[in-house]
């Protein structure tokens, strides 16, 4: 019989297993988006160039990979509301996956606060 009762110390994570989850997730995460067309309705140049941005390549990187001027995407979002609705929501998306790898990050730090936290605790009552 399997015993589903976990102790305090069973059910915590440990930072190698939080950053292997992370690392499997970002992969999963890119390999959807590289063949997902995620804006249709945009030329294939303009769905490059929010790609690259999407991996986090800047304004100035992403054009010159799609062999055009440096200034291209910001004319671009001003001149083309359709791709700037996408630029936005591709820059929102960045600042999600932002949010979420701090998130992941803090929670680790509090693992490893938690562990010597618990590791005093156990001296403690070793001496006593």
């Amino acid at each position: 019989m399997i015993n589903l009762l976990e102790t305090k110390e069973e059910s915590i994570l440990t930072q190698e297993q939080i950053q292997s989850a992370v690392m499997i997730i970002q992969a999963l995460h890119k390999r959807k988006d590289s063949f997902q067309i995620l804006f249709p309705e945009l030329s294939a140049e303009k769905q490059n160039a929010l790609h690259f941005i999407s991996e986090g390549k800047s304004y100035r990187e992403a054009a010159l990979i799609i062999k055009r001027n440096h200034t291209i995407i910001t004319q671009w979002s001003k001149n083309d509301p359709k791709f700037k609705k996408a630029l936005d929501k591709v820059k929102m998306e960045i600042q999600k996956s932002i949010r979420i790898h701090e998130m992941l990050r803090q929670a680790g730090n509090e693992e490893k606060i938690s562990t010597s936290q618990n590791n005093e605790d156990s001296r403690i009552q070793v001496i006593q």
